[in-house]
């Protein structure tokens, strides 16, 4: 909620003039704490309750009626979901039901940049286009510990929420850090309800694919007592949830040109995966509230713990055979099938390489990867705030708050593959699923060839490879800000509102390379099968595979991996594979690595500290234009960001291999390179700092009763991902330049008498990076005609600037009394686009209508967005090293991640106690990566909706059970690879997830 350090603002004698709907609205919504943010004055209200008979509404519809107040009641452009009862967010999580509102989508893979690995429940916020979001609990800083700036909304429980607001744009009073827009996750507190509350909810959901059941409870406790001295209120919430699901990815290799005719393109075959989720948050939030008997003084203490673990496995079948690559050829008696553009559509596949390590024949079917990969990711986030908020007088309200973060996030991530060969029958015609089939390898149209079991044969599957990666990171932040209103009794500038804010932020990532590594191979000791090793393997049943019709297997659909539990055993991972190395200058654990401290190497770790001091003024303003009353504030916000990171630094090593050779370079070096080059290194603290004050400006005009125009302007800033400030430099010089002496005899060998380098070059991240910037333009039109009933327009438009890509900055280090200058490939600011659009939303009960049919509603929403301009980052804020993650395929491509329309649509019901929902989200196609790390290809993620329902009926007073589904309509997410500069694409991936299906029980007391 805006405005959130003024706690009370019971005794301001002046208010924007809501119509009598409005204040009705405000009115049936006065048990929350919302309610008191907006109040009329006292001969106002008394007026209109004349003519109003307020009625307590509650349920789905009550929180509609609950989150409209919000957006009408607040100072910038909002919008809202509101949960009055526990468990009542209208999704199974927090992204799922945020993504209900206009303008704003989520991803459904695990990461953007990891089109490969589907998110079931989705895995990151995108408002307006745009990534760049800021995170809030109750309005104050909400972070995970990973390398980037905000709150993994899927880790965290939605039962805790009492109601998430979408600010799209700011006042001065709002911390900045918000482009694209700010979430405040707000959670209940113990004056919220008027005395004690005891609730709990609990359900178990089904998930159809996985075929297992997951449960979920919470609890909440909440009561007030009135004391001598005032009221004491305490509320206690608890949530554990479970969640069991499982995806099917079926997916086309890269198209490879082909050797035989350079005009045909054939895929490397084809990659199947199967991905199991099991996902458990934890939740707790506790609230502490006493007040004064005078109502003028309120402490507010509050503890939130969330804490959430996502452990996944999967088991993909995918080639990895580059002697075959350009060699890929039908089988005998058969021919391919290609589109007009020469494209593999349908064909038996197997290959021809001159030459197999492996002893197999010339002509044979691909390898392929037989990969067990098992992912641990627990993240905890703890919040510690304490507040005061005191209203002596009618005039003067005062406010201090204080905030202690502290956040860890731990990441485990391992794979062992073995290989096997397959000839691979694939048929892209259909237009749905590509029908897959596998065949032994040397399968080759032979009329009398013998079917087998190649796939269950332990002799002709061997261990290959392993790759193991380790995130451990930590950060913890303190904050504090103190704020005063002072109230005027007459004129037009009712207020004015000022305060300042301090936080430092520390936090430490270490982020380990994907360390992968061979265990054995026809190049490296030659194969160890697994049945020549005592190396655990599992055999894995891929029936029903993607629901059925997709796959079918030579000797069925079984195939052998190696074991799960060997590999999510990390510890023991290096012996338990002992005996399935042929070298030992293959894989082995991070930890063995050379200068590696526990799982990490020095430029794994970055240790940023960041202090946040801002201060800010806003006029707030109230009156009447030509007998229309409006609310309108005017505010500036001052902010200063100090930054140090500690890294180092890594010069050349140019010294001569022998310094009497006459022809080593290194010996007639310039002397300023060479003393440069003296292969050195430094510990570095790189400090950057940046300030700007933040102008923004709110308007909102009642045109009538029922009709309000509303105005919004602010520039806003988006601060860096701290992986991006990374401070590793490792040094090299390029392009060396020789003079060589010209009385050298002919013939003689050529003596070299100076050298320099023309340059010198490193890959880094970049700890001078500055914020990225907005002028944010909002006009909308709010149109109140019923109760929970409204039709809003909005125009919306974003000037931005030094956005963060992938370049080059020079930069000057000294190193042994030289200075040189070094292009440092990395994150630098740059470039300027706009980001405009519009939304459209409505939503009405129809109590008109007969009967039954009363209790039906409607909401729907629509936003159009357009991008100029706007550069794709090429950047990956988990990484090391930038320097292939910026290099994309080809060029002009669209923004990631911006769907260029965002639609919802949902029935809604609610009468004689029953309340439903049947509700549709839909989104474009977007950009979902500009590099895919298999492919190297942009990756699109195609249109696609999902269909979701749900139906509760109160038996009474206390008791309510329902039913809820999740991905009713079986979407199949569809992913796209542009092919070429000129846009074309083909589908990469299918991914089938499951259709969930909860039994819910509430009841409060």
């Amino acid at each position: 909620m805006i405005n959130t350090f003024i706690h009370d603002t019971r005794y301001k004698k002046k208010s924007f003039k809501y119509s009598v709907l409005a204040s009705a609205i405000i009115a049936l919504m006065s048990h929350s704490a919302l309610a008191e943010e907006e109040q009329v004055n006292q001969e106002e209200t008394q007026e209109q309750q004349d003519t109003i008979e307020v009625i307590k509404v509650s349920g789905q519809r009550g929180n509609i009626i609950s989150a409209q107040n919000m957006k009408l009641a607040a100072d910038t452009v909002v919008d809202a979901i509101s949960a009055e009862d526990i468990g009542a967010l209208p999704d199974r999580s927090v992204l799922e039901a945020i993504s209900r509102l206009p303008g704003v989508a989520i991803e459904r893979f695990a990461a953007a940049d990891d089109p490969d690995h589907f998110g079931v429940e989705g895995g990151g916020v995108v408002v307006r286009g745009l990534t760049h979001v800021r995170s809030e609990f109750n309005n104050r800083d909400a972070f995970s510990a990973d390398s980037g700036r905000g709150l993994g909304f899927e880790d965290v429980s939605p039962e805790l929420m009492g109601s998430v607001e979408v600010f799209k744009n700011q006042t001065a009073d709002m911390i900045e850090g918000g482009i694209a827009g700010s979430v405040n996750l707000n959670t209940r507190k113990a004056f919220d309800s008027s005395g004690r509350v005891f609730a709990f909810s609990t359900d178990g959901t089904y998930t159809d694919l996985r075929e297992e059941v997951s449960p979920t409870f919470s609890t909440l406790y909440s009561d007030i007592w009135e004391l001598d001295s005032g009221r004491l209120g305490l509320l206690l919430n608890y949530s554990n949830s479970e969640i069991k699901v499982e995806s099917n990815g079926t997916q086309v290799g890269l198209y490879q040109q082909q050797e035989w005719d350079d005009t045909k393109y054939v895929p490397r075959s084809t990659r199947l995966s199967k991905k199991q989720d099991n996902r458990n948050r934890e939740g707790f939030a506790t609230s502490l509230q006493w007040e004064n008997a005078d109502r003028t003084l309120l402490l507010t203490g509050e503890f939130i713990r969330s804490e959430a673990r996502l452990a996944w496995n999967e088991n993909t079948i995918e080639m990895d055979d580059t002697d075959s690559h350009s060699n890929m050829l039908p089988i005998e008696g058969t021919e391919f099938e290609f589109d007009e553009s020469g494209y593999f559509e349908k064909g038996i596949i197997t290959s021809e390489a001159g030459w197999r390590g492996d002893g197999s024949p010339q002509r044979y079917g691909m390898q392929h990867i037989m990969q067990t990969r098992a992912r641990d990711e627990e993240s905890i986030v703890n919040d510690y705030s304490f507040n005061v908020a005191y209203t002596p007088n009618d005039s003067w309200a005062f406010n201090f708050d204080i905030q202690y973060v502290d956040a860890s996030m731990g990441i485990e991530d391992i794979s062992v593959m073995g290989a096997t060969r397959a000839v691979v029958d694939m048929d892209l015609t259909g237009g749905g699923i590509v029908d897959v089939t596998l065949h032994s390898p040397g399968f080759d149209g032979q009329s009398n060839f013998m079917s087998s079991n190649p796939f269950t044969d332990p002799s002709k599957n061997f261990f290959r490879s392993a790759m193991d990666h380790i995130s451990e990171n930590d950060g913890t932040e303190l904050a504090s800000r103190a704020d005063t209103e002072y109230t005027f009794d007459h004129g037009i500038l009712s207020s004015i509102q000022m305060g300042v804010r301090y936080s430092k932020r520390e936090q430490t990532t270490r982020q380990s390379v994907y360390n992968w590594g061979v265990l054995s191979e026809a190049w490296a000791g030659g194969n160890i099968w697994y049945s020549d090793t005592d190396v655990p393997y599992d055999q894995i049943n891929f029936d029903n595979f993607a629901r059925g019709g997709v796959l079918t297997t030579e000797g069925g659909n079984n195939f052998l991996f190696p074991s799960l539990e060997m590999v999510k055993d990390y510890r023991n991972l290096n012996n338990a594979l002992t005996n399935a190395k042929a070298v030992d200058w293959g894989w082995n654990p991070l930890a063995s690595r050379e200068g590696a401290t526990g799982n990490f190497i020095p430029n794994e770790i970055n240790k940023t500290t960041e202090i946040n001091n801002a201060a800010y003024i806003r006029f707030n303003f109230e009156g009447q234009l030509a007998d229309m009353d409006y609310r309108a504030n005017l505010g500036f916000r001052y902010v200063k960001l100090e930054n140090e990171t500690a890294g180092f630094t890594i010069f050349p090593d140019n010294a001569p291999n022998d310094p009497n050779d006459p022809t080593d370079l290194g010996n007639v070096l310039v002397a300023d390179q060479a003393a440069f080059g003296n292969s050195g290194s430094a510990k570095t603290n790189a400090t950057s700092d940046y300030s700007n004050i933040l102008p923004s400006v709110n308007f909102k005009l009642n045109l009538t009763e029922e009709l309000l125009l509303r105005f919004g302007f602010s520039e806003a800033i988006a601060l860096p991902s701290l992986g991006n400030l990374r401070n590793y430099v490792n040094i090299q010089g390029e392009d060396i330049s020789v003079i060589y002496d010209p009385n050298v005899a002919p013939g003689g060998v050529p003596v070299p008498v100076s050298a320099s380098y023309d340059r010198y070059t490193a890959s880094s991240g970049n700890p001078f990076l500055k914020p990225m910037e907005s002028y944010n333009y909002d006009l909308s039109l709010e149109w109140y005609f019923a109760q929970g009933s409204s039709l809003t327009a909005s125009l919306f438009y974003k000037d931005l600037s030094n956005y963060f890509i992938n370049g080059v900055t020079e930069r000057e280090f000294t190193n042994n009394g030289a200075t040189q200058t070094v292009q440092v490939a990395g994150a630098t600011n740059g470039d300027k686009g706009t980001v405009s659009g519009y939304e459209i939303a409505y939503q009405q009960f129809y109590d008109t209508l007969p009967g039954a049919l009363s209790g039906l509603g409607l909401q729907l929403n629509y936003t159009y967005i357009n991008e100029d301009g706007s550069p794709n980052s090429g950047l990956n804020d988990s990484v090391n090293d930038n320097s292939d993650v910026g290099n994309f395929a080809f060029d002009d491509l669209p923004l990631e991640g911006l769907s260029e329309q965002n639609a919802n649509a949902a029935v809604l019901y609610e009468k004689y106690g029953f309340s439903g929902r049947i509700a549709y989200n839909w989104r474009s196609e977007y950009l979902l990566t500009t590099r895919d790390v298999i492919t190297t290809l942009p990756i699109y993620n195609s249109a696609n909706g999902q269909l979701d329902a749900s139906l509760f009926w109160s038996i009474n007073d206390n008791w309510k059970v329902g039913i809820q589904g999740t991905n009713l309509n079986n979407n199949i997410t569809e992913t796209l690879m542009q092919i070429n500069e000129e846009g074309d694409k083909k589908t990469r991936s299918w991914f089938v997830n499951d259709r969930r299906y909860s039994f819910i029980v509430r009841a409060t007391f």
